[in-house]
């Protein structure tokens, strides 16, 4: 380094910048002079869930599944690839039957294979979400959405007692007659906001019986990238409501989900 560099910097003028995540904490909102937080931006509580609870019924729990046929590679790589009968029905394999043992790639949701770098945070425009800090993918499993599994009509009363003073619901879809409700306890899936051309999508695996519902990647996610999927297929709720869409996208429609055909006072 030249003798006099020390010299030439203190002559020399810069403006002086923020980090990246304390400037972006300011510009939402979260961070006032001298890095006073605002007591109006409350975060986000809920309980979190490593599995669904059934509240009106016990789980199925079935034991003898079809059995897999795939043959473990003698060359030690993975098995049960995308020609796997399980895999192609949205099975997942039986860790305890499944040929390939150790070698098997369809026990994604049994192994908790999740995305291990998702963050919960405060967009500008759609609230909290969820991002990944890291790249992701195409095709990778990033978390399941979990929560409490409850009937419609329990859902139907839980929308006119617990919830009637609550501004934002996270009910989706479980199987026929029955919702994940993760109001109040579920997994940081529930965060995630909805896209008219989203980055993520639903999947509903069968585990011994019962199902687990996934957000996958629907291609490949640069890290600090916030996750989506479209709500128009698998958000259970009012068809009275209609949300205006902030995803930003050219695929726009202007509104979350299905416009209603006609007016209706029950849940869809």
């Amino acid at each position: 380094m030249p003798i006099h560099h020390g010299a030439l910097l203190i002559d020399s003028y810069a403006d002086f910048q923020l980090p990246p995540d304390i400037m972006e904490e300011y510009s939402l909102g979260l961070i006032g002079k001298f890095g006073a937080r605002p007591t109006s931006v409350k975060k986000p509580i809920f309980t979190r869930l490593r599995s669904n609870i059934f509240v009106e019924r016990k789980p199925n729990r079935t034991e003898h599944q079809a059995p897999c046929q795939c043959v473990p590679p003698p060359d030690g790589s993975q098995g049960c690839g995308e020609d796997c009968l399980n895999r192609m029905l949205y099975y997942e394999c039986d860790p305890k039957s499944c040929p390939c043992k150790s070698q098997c790639s369809n026990q994604r949701f049994h192994r908790r294979e999740y995305a291990k770098e998702l963050q919960i945070y405060l967009t500008r425009e759609r609230g909290w979400g969820l991002r990944t800090l890291v790249d992701i993918n195409q095709g990778d499993l990033l978390t399941e959405y979990r929560g409490e599994i409850i009937s419609h009509k329990t859902c139907e009363e839980r929308m006119r007692t617990m919830y009637i003073d609550q501004k934002n619901f996270y009910f989706l879809d479980y199987q026929k007659g029955e919702v994940v409700d993760a109001c109040s306890k579920g997994s940081e899936a529930r965060f995630i906001n909805h896209s008219c051309d989203p980055n993520c999508h639903i999947e509903k695996w069968t585990l011994k019986g019962e199902l687990a519902v996934g957000v996958f990647a629907s291609r490949h996610i640069p890290a600090n990238s916030e996750l989506f999927y479209d709500y128009n297929f698998s958000v259970f709720g009012n068809a009275e409501s209609q949300q205006i869409c902030h995803c930003g996208s050219e695929k726009c429609r202007g509104f979350i989900g299905k416009k209603p055909k006609h007016r209706s006072n029950r849940l869809v």
